[in-house]
């Protein structure tokens, strides 16, 4: 590999697989084992994976705070140290009080990436044995060797998310443009909330409308008159950005939820970032002149409204003669 931006991850690298009860690398930047056997694991460990190495994790749980699509599926990876430290010292606060004689042998992740979710792996799939490995795989992580398996971990689609840590650190995301006319600039090739690393820039992208659920009424603070609101955009993956919009508020009555994909559509993904500009600021110009704009990207407006926009805006690339 010749990316700078995946440097970290080399074919010297060690690779270990584990599964995670849920993936929240911004409030828990670890990884650990349990007991006495956990503590010998870890030593082991140790002595025989590079420093950092890669720990790529699978959802396991089915409890109902995790998100339901994460079950069974490979999720992320982290860069792990072989600093170590008690569970506590690498965990946002939220986890003190829970299970607390679990993975308190733990070493310090310093960075985190997550799977595009319109690219992510099925664990079953990528280990086909896991259904008689799986509880040694949760207990003790499972060393992988297999070059074709990292291979294809690694250049699986994922993007740099934030991670726990215990400093003052701060994961820093692209801010918006400011307003102009009812509407704003599209956002960089890059969107802010998240990363995508260079190797993965020629992905296809895909215009997005986000619905916030809930009342509207309740969040405007005045009679929306049947209307909702929506967050126009285009990314790689939509469904990436949505979690980023959702994990910003705090946990409560509003989801956003995937209103509209260009694929999910019937429409063709765009290989070109410059296309997919000029359909989005298309699908922003029909809005400022039937709905009402709300800064940034947001709009509130009706489905009727969202519907036509949305077809002018795929169609205005192929007026307009930009690859789609």
């Amino acid at each position: 590999m010749t990316d700078a931006a995946i440097d970290f991850w080399s074919d010297d690298t060690s690779v270990l697989f584990t599964s995670f009860w849920g993936w929240t690398p911004e409030t828990w930047g670890t990884v650990g084992w349990s007991g006495d056997r956990g503590k010998t694991r870890r030593f082991n460990l140790l002595k025989d994976l590079t420093d950092p190495f890669i720990t790529v994790c699978y959802v396991t749980s089915n409890k109902t705070y995790i998100d339901p699509k994460l079950k069974g599926m490979i999720a992320g990876f982290m860069l792990v140290t072989h600093q170590t430290g008690d569970r506590d010292e690498f965990t946002h606060p939220i986890h003190h009080a829970r299970d607390p004689d679990k993975w308190r042998h733990s070493l310090r992740a310093v960075r985190a990436f997550s799977y595009l979710p319109e690219y992510r792996l099925r664990a079953q799939d990528v280990f086909p044995e896991l259904s008689r490995t799986a509880r040694h795989v949760s207990a003790m992580g499972e060393v992988i060797t297999d070059t074709a398996t990292i291979d294809l971990l690694r250049r699986t689609p994922w993007a740099e998310v934030p991670v726990y840590s215990s400093s003052a650190d701060v994961f820093a995301g692209v801010s918006d443009e400011g307003p102009t006319a009812g509407s704003v600039r599209p956002g960089p090739d890059n969107e802010g909330g998240y990363s995508v690393p260079p190797r993965f820039g020629k992905l296809p992208r895909e215009l997005y409308v986000l619905k916030l659920e809930g009342n509207t009424d309740a969040y405007l603070g005045c009679s929306a008159e049947g209307r909702a609101i929506y967050k126009i955009g285009l990314s790689a993956s939509p469904d990436m950005r949505r979690q980023t919009f959702q994990k910003s508020m705090p946990r409560g009555a509003f989801q956003w939820a995937i209103a509209r994909t260009s694929s999910g559509s019937g429409f063709s993904a765009f290989h070109s970032f410059d296309a997919a500009v000029v359909g989005e600021n298309t699908i922003k110009q029909r809005l400022a002149e039937c709905a009402e704009w709300l800064g940034g990207e947001f709009y509130l407006a009706n489905e009727d409204d969202i519907e036509a926009a949305w077809r002018a805006g795929h169609a205005s690339v192929h007026v307009s003669g930009g690859k789609v």
